[in-house]
């Protein structure tokens, strides 16, 4: 999985779904990425892993699983879902614009300047 900026700080949320709060994400070198509510990725071959230990995972036709058990469902309104192990909803995220998307908790994920260096979740 490419290293993107907006791709970790939509998986940031994901991850802080249970306390949402807005928070920005930015490149850093050599290859990483930082964001200022304490989580931060880097590649990890072809998955994203974060200082919590937590890999990303994509497979080949698109389907995302976390290794905290968190896996997706796409329904047909657009919205993935975000599940726990049990089934049970954690949240949803939808894409509303390039580079944008809108989360169930109501703050929206976007990348920010120069879409490779940085990404912002705020409550509009």
């Amino acid at each position: 999985m490419p290293m993107n900026v907006l791709e970790v700080a939509i998986y940031a949320m994901v991850l802080t779904a249970s306390q949402p709060r807005p928070f920005e994400c930015v490149a850093v070198k050599p290859e990483g990425v930082n964001c200022t509510n304490g989580l931060s990725a880097r590649a990890d071959g072809p998955h994203l892993l974060f200082n919590t230990g937590i890999q990303v995972r994509k497979d080949n036709q698109g389907r995302v699983t976390l290794t905290n058990g968190l896996q997706t469902y796409f329904d047909a309104s657009a919205w993935v879902e975000f599940r726990d192990g049990t089934g049970k909803p954690v949240t949803s995220v939808r894409k509303t614009g390039p580079l944008r998307f809108k989360f169930s908790n109501g703050l929206i994920c976007e990348a920010m300047g120069n879409p490779e260096d940085m990404a912002r979740c705020f409550r509009p």
